[in-house]
């Protein structure tokens, strides 16, 4: 268990990164590569095509325009995420500085964050159980629908899940898990906080993030590259 736990918490984070970032660049070279022909108007309609891009990538306008519904639950999700995952800033390192500046103690700052954290988290899951029940529910979703898709869903919700499990049903030792990571970006030997919780978010969190340049989770990058294209089309 002890080799075990060494390869999962020692290891893999170094071989997530290195994953992640090769498949990102691989993917990225790939995108850049393909032949993308561009038809010009004339005259060229002045658009905008920065603030077009990112109009369509941030507030998804055509989404609305076809499903209103899905594009709330999307938004949502999204900004929730966005939210979710400043707040792991502090898991790594804090801000006292921003605090003080703020006239706020340590207390007010871990109530602050247990309030809003608890929220999002809640938020958050609520929509990804919607997300997975519209795509199992409406036909025309589950057509599209491979098994990778069920599988990240189901990925992201158990990341939600011991997530919002180790706010609410144990205690969470937040100093010990920022030495743990402390120590893994200096390349320490780092004590593995015995948190079975957090064990499982943070390995869940890993496979996800090995995920995303294999999966269609990768529209975070590809929409960029879509959207210009079709902007300047």
């Amino acid at each position: 268990m002890n080799i075990l736990s060494s390869l999962i918490f020692h290891i893999l984070p170094y071989l997530t990164i290195i994953v992640f970032l090769a498949g990102m660049i691989y993917r990225f070279y790939v995108w850049a590569k393909l032949p993308s022909p561009i038809i010009t108007l004339f005259p060229r309609p002045n658009n905008g095509l920065f603030w077009g891009v990112i109009k369509e990538t941030f507030l998804f306008p055509g989404l609305f325009k076809s499903d209103r519904f899905f594009w709330a639950g999307a938004w949502i999700f999204h900004l929730m995420l966005a939210f979710i995952a400043l707040g792991h800033f502090r898991v790594f390192t804090d801000f006292p500085w921003l605090w003080n500046a703020l006239g706020m103690d340590k207390a007010e700052v871990d109530q602050m964050s247990a309030l809003s954290g608890g929220i999002a988290g809640l938020v958050i899951m609520a929509v990804v159980l919607f997300l997975i029940f519209r795509r199992i529910g409406i036909q025309r979703v589950r057509e599209i629908s491979a098994f990778p898709d069920y599988l990240i869903m189901l990925l992201i919700l158990a990341i939600i899940i011991t997530g919002n499990a180790m706010r609410f049903a144990t205690h969470f030792d937040l100093e010990l898990t920022r030495n743990y990571f402390t120590a893994l970006f200096t390349i320490r030997a780092a004590e593995i906080p015995q948190n079975s919780l957090f064990l499982l978010h943070f390995l869940f969190a890993q496979l996800l993030i090995i995920l995303i340049p294999f999966s269609k989770i990768l529209h975070l990058g590809g929409v960029f590259f879509s959207q210009t294209i079709l902007k300047r089309s």
